[in-house]
């Protein structure tokens, strides 16, 4: 099975589901709004079973109402992660009626800027008490920050988007293999993350040595699609492919939907 956990869908009604409008005029958001069904017919080609919708932040911030309810129209292929404002004193209670009443299925924790990992602490128990993993999107230069305070969080899922947007000039950076000994670290080795592994060298090369540092269990592949959109979608399907050939066959399943399928057990269905 192969499972697409970071993809982005945007609605073709805007009047049901607008942007957000502090939405730059000119984002991907706007020159290639792929559907959701348009999504599950570019999977279809493309020969991807399953897909993670992450909230697309730039399009609707916290408005994940289009994300939570296509997940649920098609809950056969598709489950959803949630961005939340961490600014918001009932953020443990939104979470909560987002999970139990539309369906969600993960938190995308985002902190690009200086937003703290650790709080609101009433979220991260929440977050534990429902059981669903944490997408973490973050730059490589607070890695080491995360690496501090992941054994004081709950032992939920993590999983860390883009590999950080870390530089794998030199193989993979010493900031992003602390994290390995974190059992509940996961790397979403997302196109924006082959990408940059395939500037320096064989990108099944890197993924190997990502593999061994980590382990291919916690290691998951995301299109970044429609957000990255410079090739067509079975062209990053593809390249997850090959960039995942040179791991053995058990660490090739891992890698293209095993781990997703750990942190997402819904999407085995």
């Amino acid at each position: 099975m192969l499972v697409d956990t970071h993809t982005h869908v945007v609605a073709r009604d805007a009047d049901r589901y607008p942007l957000d409008a502090l939405a730059p005029a000119g984002g991907w958001y706007r020159e290639v709004p792929v559907s959701v069904d348009d999504l599950l017919a570019q999977m279809d080609e493309a020969r991807v079973d399953r897909a993670v919708l992450v909230q697309a932040v730039s399009a609707y911030r916290y408005d994940n109402r289009y994300a939570a309810d296509s997940a649920r129209l098609h809950r056969d292929r598709c489950t959803a992660v949630a961005c939340l404002d961490l600014a918001d004193p009932d953020a443990a209670g939104t979470l909560r009626r987002l999970v139990l009443d539309q369906g969600v299925r993960g938190v995308r924790w985002w902190a690009l800027a200086d937003e703290s990992f650790t709080e609101p602490r009433g979220l991260w128990e929440e977050i534990a008490a429902l059981g669903v993993p944490v997408v973490v999107t973050m730059f490589a230069t607070r890695l080491g920050e995360l690496a501090a305070v992941v054994p004081g969080l709950p032992a939920v899922d993590l999983a860390i988007d883009h590999c950080a947007f870390a530089d794998f000039s030199r193989g993979v950076p010493d900031e992003l293999r602390t994290l390995a000994e974190h059992p509940t670290v996961n790397l979403k080795v997302s196109t924006i993350a082959l990408d940059r592994m395939a500037e320096h060298g064989d990108v099944r090369d890197a993924v190997t040595e990502l593999a061994a540092c980590f382990g291919a269990d916690h290691l998951m592949w995301g299109s970044d699609f429609s957000q990255t959109h410079d090739r067509s979608y079975a062209e990053l399907a593809g390249f997850a492919r090959h960039a995942a050939s040179r791991l053995d066959d058990d660490g090739r399943d891992a890698f293209l939907g095993g781990t997703a399928l750990r942190l997402w057990p819904e999407l085995a269905r």
